[in-house]
């Protein structure tokens, strides 16, 4: 294969924005309205994702879906309660307390412009928000047609197909013996949805992943994995909610329950408190991540109840007795969340654990203040009995954990206080505080407190906190966002925390830091500019080349990141970005990586074509150095890749619309220098490219 060369390759980025602005600058007027994800999220799971040991931990189809979602069917702001209103994760507290202030005060909005009157919000806010709300009048709930809803509304049909077109080890025949993976490298995906404005939605969602067998002596049934939701909201005067099949629950701060989205550390600095709805239909394909069951909630004004309850089997890697007999599980040692079932193993753990989730959750709000209490149960039909290491000596053990813990919120003026104090049976105590306050027009601050023991347990939290187990962490976050004016401002935070006991890597009690800032130019409509600095130290294993013993070192990572965003003409936007990545590891070399990509963006409402796509160049040192970067995809499709060691990554999108039917695919591939193969196991591919390739189709009726 050729070698790289960056000037060659910087050469080609501005030939390819050069020509595209040259033959499209003629045409069209108006965005295609699926647009994508907000950048200050992009930052943060490029972020959780640098930080974590393993790209399995995170799973965001849900977050994209409540995106996607909010885009076909806006927020009626006129009529959005605050738990709405957090549901967007596009404002902060301050906005939304600022925003409910001014309606209560002045009646409902008459035009979206008056936004423009509400004092945390300026011109930057209005837009981001701007392609998920409307002000329009739906129409009110009437039980009497709850049958009419069944039927009417709209409905959506998604039908998709990938695949990587290289062959991968896993489905080789070696020797005259049959492949590792017993099914085909297709991957296929069918979604319906039916919703009636905000208050009725049912669907379905089926998919087989790459490798798992389809429609064959292994899995009759075809698709491995199925999920089904029927959603109502305000039923009547007292049943607010109703939720029978998937769904998922979000309680308090995350210290026992949250589902998917939370505040947490981004460009978006004041985004850190936990919020939304508490029961939310769940359509995404994180096979570990849904509840299944039936959940309610009755609103007794000020005074709301919400009980839930799930049963449902999950994977789990199980412990086999076969000494008295025919083999039966005695334990399992973990869950399995990967949803994949490719091999005879990972069919063996497939359904092997019951798994029952019940809980409650009874809130007040009245003005100012809220209060919520709330109580979980997760029972296991077999003990939990993780295999035991040091720093995992305080997880959960056995088959059944009980949590509880009081949330609240009180706003006076300016400032709004949150938190949650939370506590598992056997007595430790997990708790964290904020505070936010918009102490000018110009200036907001925000404050966290997280003191999680070492001995807290619970299984779906989810709080602010640095580490991926809501247990052995205490810390203090501050973060402030400065507007010199309505064009620049300056976003920063500072957080710094401590782990008492052990933790994975780490096999010691340590500590970390971590500091970020951006400055950010923005021309209406028109142009986006930012540089941005990240830096985090915290403490890590390392082993030395002398005693091969474990040490505890810091690793310093550092990033620096320039990216431009300009909209050349209606249709048509260029993204540009660069970032250098640099690690350090005491005991160890020091890592480099590089990162450079063009984007072109080109949607039109007069031609039913629009396309996104990408050429990226990427250099590290190794995969310590890795840099992530988000990427736009076909809807309801994610794609977050790690870029390491040296190679040129490029990808295009097409999306056709006519009437009611929109087609739309993908092609991607990576190709590395000096690397005659690409991953390793079943996945390995020998080679130095990948390819995949994606069709997907949409019907709206």
């Amino acid at each position: 294969m050729p070698g790289f060369h960056l000037p060659h390759l910087l050469l080609s980025l501005a030939l390819i924005g050069y020509l595209t602005v040259r033959f499209t600058c003629t045409a069209f007027s108006q965005e295609d309205s699926l647009s994508q994800i907000p950048g200050y999220i992009q930052d943060q799971i490029e972020t959780l994702l640098s930080d974590s040991e393993s790209e399995a931990d995170f799973d965001f189809n849900d977050l994209g879906e409540a995106f996607r979602y909010h885009l076909t069917h806006p927020l009626h702001i006129n009529r959005a309660s605050e738990g709405d209103l957090e549901a967007l994760n596009l404002l902060n507290d301050i906005q939304i307390a600022d925003f409910l202030h001014y309606r209560d005060e002045l009646g409902a909005l008459e035009s979206i412009q008056e936004l423009q009157a509400i004092p945390s919000f300026d011109l930057n806010t209005i837009e981001r928000i701007l392609p998920f709300i409307t002000i329009e009048d739906d129409r009110i709930f009437d039980g009497r047609s709850f049958s009419k809803m069944l039927i009417r509304g709209r409905n959506e049909l998604y039908l998709r197909s990938s695949r990587v077109l290289e062959q991968q080890q896993g489905y080789r025949s070696i020797d005259n013996q049959p492949p590792k993976y017993l099914g085909n490298q297709n991957q296929y995906y069918v979604r319906f949805k039916h919703q009636f404005e905000q208050n009725l939605s049912y669907g379905f969602t089926l998919e087989k992943d790459p490798g798992e067998p389809f429609f064959n002596d292994v899995n009759k049934n075809g698709f491995d994995y199925s999920n089904f939701h029927l959603f109502v909201r305000n039923l009547n005067q007292v049943v607010h909610t109703v939720a029978i099949g998937d769904y998922s629950v979000s309680l308090g701060q995350g210290l026992i329950m949250h589902s998917g989205y939370g505040g947490g550390k981004s460009s978006f600095v004041t985004k850190i408190k936990r919020g939304g709805r508490t029961l939310r239909p769940y359509t995404s394909v994180n096979e570990a991540a849904a509840l299944r069951g039936v959940a309610t909630t009755f609103n007794l004004n000020p005074i709301s109840i919400t009980v839930f309850a799930s049963r449902r089997k999950q994977d789990g890697n199980v412990l086999v007795d076969s000494s008295d007999g025919p083999e039966s599980i005695q334990s399992f040692s973990s869950l399995q969340i990967s949803g994949l079932h490719r091999t005879t193993n990972e069919i063996e753990d497939k359904r092997a654990i019951q798994h029952q989730v019940i809980g409650t959750r009874l809130h007040f709000k009245k003005r100012s203040v809220a209060i919520g209490l709330n109580a979980l149960n997760n029972h296991f039909d077999q003990p939990f009995e993780r295999n035991l290491l040091p720093y995992n000596r305080f997880y959960f053990r056995g088959s059944s954990l009980s949590n509880a813990s009081l949330d609240y919120g009180y706003r006076f003026r300016n400032f709004n206080f949150f938190g949650e104090i939370a506590a598992s049976d056997n007595g430790a105590i997990g708790q964290t505080h904020g505070l936010l306050m918009g102490l000018s027009r110009y200036v907001d601050l925000a404050l966290l407190y997280r003191n999680l023991a070492p001995r807290y347990q619970a299984l779906q939290a989810t709080p602010f906190i640095e580490s991926s187990q809501a247990n052995n962490e205490k810390g203090i976050y501050v973060g402030s966002e400065i507007k010199i004016n309505p064009s620049f401002w300056i976003s920063v935070y500072a957080d710094y925390w401590s782990h008492p006991w052990l933790r994975f890597n780490a096999d010691a009690p340590s500590n970390g830091k971590e500091h970020f800032i951006r400055l950010t130019y923005y021309k209406k409509r028109r142009l986006e500019a930012y540089l941005q600095i990240r830096s985090e130290s915290k403490a890590i294993n390392f082993r030395t080349d002398v005693d091969h013993v474990n040490r505890i070192g810091l690793r310093d990572r550092k990033n620096i990141r320039f990216h431009l965003s300009q909209k050349v003409h209606q249709n048509l936007e260029l993204r540009n970005r660069i970032e250098f990545s640099k690690v350090d590891l005491a005991g160890g070399p020091e890592s480099n990586g590089f990162l450079i990509y063009q984007d072109i963006i080109y949607k039109s409402i007069k031609l039913p074509l629009s396309f996104t796509t990408r050429l990226c160049y990427f250099d590290t040192d190794d995969y310590s150095s890795r840099i992530y970067a988000y990427e736009n995809d076909i809807l309801y499709s994610f794609s977050i890749p790690a870029f390491f060691n040296e190679g040129l990554r490029y990808y295009l999108n097409l999306r056709y619309r006519f009437r009611n039917f929109t087609l739309e695919a993908r092609m991607e591939q990576t190709r590395y220098r000096n690397q005659e193969t690409i991953s390793s196991g079943g996945e390995e591919i020998t080679g130095n490219k990948r390819t995949r390739i994606k069709l997907q189709c949409r019907f709206a009726f």
